[in-house]
């Protein structure tokens, strides 16, 4: 054998050792570290938590436990949980771990005889991690997904078909003054998803309901719209007032020239029917007086007679 062939010879040895020391546990670790570096979509943040939290559950064994997976110091501020439960429980009870309160009569489908949940509390990661257009997180982005632990070889992410809407509690916000200012965001577990966001009304202080599995968050407008939408308010609001000040002016306007009109009409009338009736008896001279012509007539006046001319003429 030559000096080539023994280093061929060593050279795969040294690998088949390597391969037959490393556990699947540890298989799973290295995957999943190189996955966390390099995600780009949440969904493969959410998957690569997934793999920490089944880790952490094969070395437990005690079902309806609740469970902290132990992440890597690159992802610090992120918490990650797990719970195993049989389908009948969920059916008959629920789950009620953590900030998530699954609703009794809920079903996995497809049907599962054991299920995994893994809840998620991204922390300081969320603003990473999901951002809403013209809005800013205020709470931490908490989620679950449901798995499919049946076959531990085969794990798989199911979702849960449930008769009454998930609660996801934020116990930080407890405030109801706050009800009318803020707003529940829902971010869907699935990348098909049509809708990434879902946007609803906060009716309890600190509470959201859900219809299916998936991340959850607390929101409000960012004040930089807001600021926007009352300068928008207010300039529309004095472009009104303008406006009905302009019409009312108007109004007031029209019916001073009407009323003035009128007026002039009717003097015009009344001056025309003077002059017609001059016309029709005696002739009348027109001067003017001031702005208006009106009709003049000369001054005549009777001679006086004396009284003795009238006393000669009735001896006569």
């Amino acid at each position: 054998m030559n000096s080539k062939s023994l280093t061929c010879c060593v050279v795969f040895l040294l690998h088949t050792n390597l391969l037959s020391s490393t556990s699947p546990s540890s298989l799973i670790h290295i995957n999943s570290t190189t996955s966390i570096l390099n995600v780009t979509l949440p969904h493969s943040l959410s998957q690569s938590l997934e793999d920490f939290a089944l880790k952490t559950l094969t070395n437990q064994h005690h079902t309806g436990s609740l469970y902290r997976a132990v992440l890597p110091n690159n992802l610090s501020g992120i918490e990650v949980s797990i719970v195993r439960l049989t389908g009948k429980s969920i059916w008959n009870a629920g789950a009620r771990f953590s900030n998530v309160l699954i609703p009794a009569r809920s079903v996995s489908v497809p049907p599962a005889r054991r299920v995994a949940i893994v809840y998620q509390n991204l922390g300081n990661w969320s603003n990473h991690w999901y951002t809403v257009p013209g809005y800013r997180l205020i709470t931490s982005v908490l989620g679950f997904r449901v798995l499919d632990v049946s076959d531990q070889d085969n794990v798989k992410e199911i979702s849960l078909k449930m008769k009454n809407p998930v609660k996801i509690l934020f116990r930080d916000l407890s405030d109801e003054k706050m009800l009318s200012r803020v707003s529940c965001v829902s971010f869907k577990a699935q990348n098909e998803d049509k809708e990434a966001a879902r946007i609803s009304r906060m009716i309890l202080p600190g509470v959201c309901y859900g219809s299916s599995h998936g991340d959850y968050s607390v929101i409000e407008p960012l004040e930089k719209d807001k600021k926007k939408k009352v300068a928008l308010w207010r300039t529309w609001w004095w472009l009104w007032m303008v406006g009905l000040v302009l019409g009312l002016g108007m109004l007031w306007f029209l019916g001073f020239v009407c009323t003035m009109g009128l007026r002039i009409l009717r003097t015009k009338k009344i001056q025309v029917m003077m002059e017609r009736e001059a016309n029709d008896g005696e002739v009348f001279e027109s001067r003017w007086v001031g702005g208006s012509k009106m009709p003049s007539a000369t001054v005549t006046r009777t001679l006086p007679e004396s009284e003795s001319r009238f006393e000669n003429g009735y001896h006569g």
